[in-house]
């Protein structure tokens, strides 16, 4: 537009010198010569006007041009660097669970398994178990859970048939699925039971080697858990929960933390599944920091170690947080 301007007011100032040349045509032939070559000049002058202003409006007219395509541009970074990332999605992942009575459901586990859930706690369908939870919200595919009611890490490493004891190769032999398929995620959450129980904590952190057979305290058997699990499956992303806040019946209020009698916590067992699975290469999910304190314990578990509806949704945000940033 402003170019289409200039351009009229060129052929305005043009025509005007042409038509006083027109109207002043009466007069001597020597007036006329004079006259017309003063009309020549001044035509001249004016298109040589109208050039340098046509070439001034055109290096406005690129200069904008450039303004708008950096302002773009700037415009679509920006829209870049402001965007929200979105989750990433876990639909059609094969995942298995390791665990003990906090992790079983009547019918969803081995045969020959312990079961705690739903005859013992106050969940009614297994829905509201945070694994199953976690599968159906997010599309994954469960291979196996391979969780029993009272098990713990320690134990004989070389048992088939036992459920009791996490590290033997009977209990790590059932994370395939139904039809053979292997997993891409393995979430082991136990310990609770070497704490409950008593079993030394040890002091490997995860560089020394195990013997297998009977392995007597806990940070033996988690190591040589982890070993065992990388060399059965290969391909699977391994995550390690540390545990819930434990209590025991307290006087004043509903539950104290829980010590055995070694005097170690939750705290400390989570401490060590920590440092073993940074030693490990495994990934760890904090579920000692999931929201569930000694302070609302008593709305979180029935007894101080059995997640109510409201624990098992605490924990389940938590490995679904843990899943979306590592994998």
């Amino acid at each position: 537009m402003r170019k289409r301007r200039v351009n009229m007011l060129v052929c305005a100032g043009v025509c005007a010198v042409l038509l006083c040349g027109g109207l002043s045509g009466c007069g001597s032939a020597e007036a006329d010569d004079e006259m017309n070559q003063e009309r020549d000049e001044a035509t001249e002058k004016t298109l040589e006007e109208a050039a340098d202003v046509q070439e001034s409006v055109d290096n406005m007219s690129e200069k904008s041009g450039d303004s708008d395509g950096e302002s773009e541009a700037g415009q679509e970074d920006a829209s870049a660097e402001t965007s929200i990332d979105e989750p990433v999605s876990l639909e059609g992942l094969g995942i298995s669970i390791l665990g003990d009575s906090i992790s079983t459901y009547d019918g969803w586990i081995p045969e020959g398994f312990n079961v705690f859930y739903p005859f013992d706690g106050e969940l009614t369908d297994v829905s509201q178990t945070w694994w199953k939870s976690l599968v159906e919200e997010t599309g994954m595919e469960l291979c196996a859970n391979n969780s029993s009611s009272g098990s713990t890490c320690s134990g004989d490493s070389l048992s088939i048939d036992d459920p009791m004891f996490g590290c033997s190769d009977g209990r790590l032999s059932f994370l395939v699925g139904s039809q053979g398929r292997l997993p891409d995620v393995i979430v082991i959450y136990m310990g609770t039971n070497d704490l409950l129980k008593g079993v030394p904590i040890g002091d490997n952190d995860g560089t020394k080697l195990v013997e297998e057979g009977d392995v007597e305290n806990f940070s033996d058997a988690y190591c040589l858990m982890l070993d065992k699990l990388a060399s059965y499956y290969p391909t699977a992303q391994i995550f390690c929960c540390t545990l819930t806040p434990i209590g025991d019946w307290g006087t004043d209020q509903p539950f104290v933390i829980f010590e055995n009698h070694l005097g170690l916590t939750a705290e400390d067992y989570s401490d060590q599944i920590r440092v073993i699975a940074d030693s490990k290469g495994a990934a760890v999910i904090d579920l000692y920091h999931c929201g569930i304190t000694i302070d609302n314990l008593a709305e979180m578990t029935t007894d101080g170690v059995h997640l109510t509806l409201v624990g098992m949704e605490r924990v389940k945000e938590k490995v679904l947080v843990a899943l979306q940033d590592t994998l």
